[in-house]
């Protein structure tokens, strides 16, 4: 039987999304429209995997706990999906900033949820070989890759099929190809109100699981958005759905695999976050700052996590989508939107200030002059307060 797996990664710094509209999108509890789209699932019952990075949680623990409770009293709809707890560029890494940021994303998870399927979701799906390796070794079963990012000479060298991909030191680690072409065709869905070609390439692929992969804030970031993914659903018709644990995967040996074929995790371009070369001096700054980052006060760990996504720098290297958008579900008039980029870049300008001058002077800024910086400030520290109850971790590098 054909088993359709939505794998959705929820990022609650996304470039388009603006902490101010993040925040009011958790306002009114349980009323919240975060609560509004997460009753779009439970009322069909539509499962997905949901992959909420840690800060995504974090902002749901400080901000709205009434979502967190209301997943937790669907598990048969919602399964929790391994995320770290920034959406970073991994690739920037260090060996003990990407085990540090895996550990409280996975703590973060841990604690807020009764189960996790310890299967990693990796951010902008950005992993080097010697990462994978680190998964395996913390405990994670399994990885997802998606081609279409890719160039289409590399794309082409991506297995299809779930398959052992190899990491550094002879480990290696089950790899789970998302259909990336799915993506753009739920986006059209989404802004047309029609699913019928994302249904048909569903139907029409010969595989019996599929594993599809988009963005969870799509629907916040366009006008009527909760309509259009409501309908989006409706459409879908009787898809059988399935969470990604009962699946039934079956891995194909690196060795058994086409010549041809990658046995290594493709590595993503990194062309997109550095367009222009506008953030260099802000990731060489950052780099500086994590070379110490196993010895920063709790204070100055939280605003690194901060620091250190991967959103800051697509909001300011990649250029605001413009979308055609049909105004309504029974009409055929159109019009074009631009979902514009957040200011991203200069909330992580200001937090890489607060950062060095925390090693200046040895302080952190308090909680009260934080929210004094606006939304993002206020999204900070609530993060900061999740962070401590945590302990942060430190013992996972």
């Amino acid at each position: 039987m054909k088993r359709f797996v939505d794998l959705v990664n929820f990022n609650a710094d996304a470039s388009c999304l603006s902490s101010a509209r993040w925040l009011a999108a958790l306002e009114g509890k349980e009323h919240s429209e975060f609560c509004k789209w997460l009753q779009l699932y439970i009322d069909p019952h539509k499962p997905i995997a949901l992959g909420l990075t840690g800060a995504t949680v974090a902002d749901l623990a400080s901000h709205n706990p009434d979502a967190i409770a209301l997943i937790n009293r669907h598990p048969q709809v919602f399964e929790l999906i391994a995320r770290p707890f920034s959406h970073d560029i991994s690739l920037t890494r260090s060996r003990q900033g990407f085990l540090l940021n895996l550990s409280l994303g996975l703590a973060i998870l841990r604690q807020h949820f009764s189960a996790v399927t310890p299967y990693f979701l990796p951010p902008e799906f950005m992993l080097s070989s010697e990462q994978v390796s680190l998964l395996a070794e913390q405990g994670v079963l399994g990885v997802f890759v998606n081609s279409q990012r890719l160039a289409p000479g590399m794309r082409e060298r991506v297995p299809t099929c779930p398959y052992q991909v190899r990491g550094v030191r002879g480990i290696n680690l089950p790899c789970v190809p998302v259909r990336g072409n799915l993506t753009q065709l739920y986006l059209d869905a989404l802004h047309n109100y029609d699913s019928s070609a994302w249904r048909q390439a569903i139907l029409g692929d010969p595989d019996d699981v599929i594993v599809s992969w988009r963005d969870g804030e799509s629907p916040f970031l366009v006008p009527d958005g909760l309509l259009r993914e409501g309908r989006w659903l409706h459409q879908e018709g009787d898809i059988p759905r399935s969470h990604f644990s009962t699946a039934e995967c079956h891995f194909a040996d690196s060795d058994a695999l086409d010549p041809r074929l990658l046995r290594s995790y493709p590595v993503h371009s990194f062309l997109a976050w550095m367009k222009e070369f506008r953030m260099m001096g802000y990731l060489l700054r950052l780099q500086r700052l994590e070379e110490m980052a196993t010895t920063l006060s709790e204070g100055s760990l939280g605003l690194w996590l901060q620091a250190i996504n991967s959103d800051i720098l697509s909001s300011v290297e990649k250029e605001s989508p413009v979308v055609r958008l049909k105004s309504g579900p029974e009409n055929n008039e159109y019009f074009d939107y631009t979902i514009l980029r957040s200011e991203r870049g200069f909330e992580g300008e200001e937090l890489l200030c607060l950062l060095e001058q925390e090693q200046d002077a040895g302080n952190i800024a308090s909680e009260s002059s934080l929210k004094n910086l606006g939304a993002h400030g206020l999204k900070l520290a609530g993060r900061l307060r999740q962070l401590k109850a945590l302990g942060l971790g430190r013992d996972a590098t």
